[in-house]
């Protein structure tokens, strides 16, 4: 059984290797068989072309699903206009799954606030107590820019794959999921087509 996961760029693909971990764990505990899951870039966001690449990977003999991730800043409003938008590009089809990160990826890192500042020695107050809800205006992988500024000894640049890689490392994402519904949401779509116990 394999997945594929359509992404928008190397932040997500550095999250791959994360799902695929907490699909592992979760396989060995209930005693199930693992699930091969691959990430592919979604190369557009040019509806034709997305639905041609959704079909391509829906038409592999070894692939049961598709499941389509991106961001909702900077293109969409919403996290329902950029789920309508995936769908749409895929003709409802059964096979294909519409997740979006709200408003990016990095909101997904933000539960672990508290770990990044003591890693780069600086004390910055959590930014909200939701971090799908941290806004358009200043979106999640900004903050954690700016976080990175002020890291101590040495203010660095944030490098979204390297960074994504070090912060979920041997991290439990269903901390992160208890505070990100989306994130969930995915993580569910995942655990139910690889036949494991949802996230409650």
């Amino acid at each position: 059984m394999t997945i594929v996961l359509l992404v928008e760029g190397a932040t997500e693909t550095a999250l791959k290797k994360h799902l695929k971990r907490f699909l592992d764990e979760r396989a060995e505990v209930e005693r199930r068989p693992k699930v091969a899951l691959r990430t592919k870039d979604i190369m557009s966001l040019n509806p034709d072309r997305l639905q041609r690449r959704i079909q391509l990977e829906l038409n592999s003999p070894q692939v049961t699903a598709v499941i389509g991730l991106i961001d909702v800043y900077p293109d969409f409003k919403s996290a329902s206009e950029a789920k309508k938008f995936l769908k749409d590009a895929a003709k409802s089809d059964p096979r294909f799954f519409a997740h979006v990160a709200q408003y990016d990826v990095e909101a997904w890192l933000l539960p672990y606030w508290k770990s990044i500042c003591q890693k780069l020695g600086i004390q910055r107050a959590v930014p909200g107590p939701h971090p799908e809800q941290v806004n358009l205006h200043r979106p999640p992988s900004k903050r954690l820019a700016e976080l990175y500024r002020m890291a101590k000894p040495r203010p660095r640049k944030y490098s979204k794959p390297t960074d994504m890689d070090a912060i979920l490392r041997n991290k439990n994402l269903t901390i992160a999921a208890n505070q990100c519904p989306e994130l969930k949401a995915l993580l569910n779509s995942l655990l139910k087509l690889s036949g494991l116990n949802l996230l409650e």
